[in-house]
């Protein structure tokens, strides 16, 4: 009777899954950072632009499951900024200076940076920073993704 229950107990916890953000190399598959995320959750990733050189900050929300571009931060326009906004968003002048596209709205499914040498990329959990260069050298490629694990893919730090 016992061996059941530990059998129906692992099955169940197969099925019993929590969303997270999850860092890893693009091209080995390699884990690199997990975070416990849940729904309206927000997080930032800060960069220098590598043509203009001033910092850029895109903020995400998580809202229905998905990982949403919400807004854009910036210092000034320029070659690789955005020059036009979509229906829906508008452009607001911050107070310490700068501006923030808000009403992007774009679900992203995954996406992509590159550690750059002196970009300075951070992702951001509330009050935590988390600069990626500590994750995995300069050049490598860092993809970006909510998952949902289970309690086995935590503990063996599996995908």
């Amino acid at each position: 009777m016992g061996t059941v229950l530990a059998v129906l107990a692992v099955f169940v916890s197969l099925f019993i899954r929590e969303p997270y953000l999850v860092l890893t190399n693009a091209h080995s598959g390699t884990l690199l950072l997990r975070e416990r995320t849940s729904e309206g959750e927000i997080f930032s990733i800060h960069f220098i632009h590598s043509v203009n050189k001033s910092p850029v900050t895109e903020i995400y929300e998580i809202r229905n499951g998905q990982i949403v571009l919400v807004a854009l931060e910036f210092e000034t326009f320029g070659a690789g900024m955005p020059t036009e906004l979509e229906f829906g968003q508008s452009l607001m002048r911050l107070p310490e200076g700068g501006m923030r596209i808000v009403g992007i709205d774009r679900v992203m499914e995954d996406f992509h940076y590159m550690i750059g040498y002196n970009s300075g990329l951070v992702i951001n959990f509330g009050e935590r920073q988390v600069p990626l260069d500590t994750l995995d050298a300069a050049g490598q490629p860092v993809r970006i993704a909510l998952k949902q694990l289970n309690i086995w893919q935590r503990l063996l730090n599996i995908i």
